[in-house]
């Protein structure tokens, strides 16, 4: 009986593993964040490619944290503006503009739907 769990814990390990990096990667709140904010203009760098293109329309979220009655508090996500790609800057960074609301340094960014 031991031997059969040793030889499935390896397997089943690399397969949690795997399937954590893959959701991980695929976060869409987590996609980008902002990296310098300057008037309407931002700067946005990704983990993962590909780079949203010239013209895309992001939407700028904003942390907040969710204190439950029990339990440890839970990060979330709200809205706090709309900016447009007017170019894109290197491998893993573009350039935005805000059309509409507000951006912190600390903000985030994903593709809007």
């Amino acid at each position: 009986m031991k031997s059969f769990a040793a030889c499935l814990s390896l397997p089943l390990l690399l397969a949690g593993l795997t399937i954590g990096r893959v959701a991980y990667a695929t976060d869409a709140y987590t996609d980008g964040w902002v990296g310098h904010v300057d008037g309407p203009r931002l700067d946005v760098c990704y983990r993962v490619t590909p780079l949203p293109a010239v013209g895309a329309r992001l939407e700028v979220m904003r942390t907040s944290f969710v204190v439950p009655n029990k339990g440890q508090p839970r990060q979330q996500f709200a809205v706090a503006g709309h900016a447009t790609v007017t170019s894109i800057m290197d491998a893993h960074c573009v350039r935005a503009e805000l059309i509409q609301g507000a951006a912190q340094r600390t903000d985030h960014a994903r593709r809007a739907h």
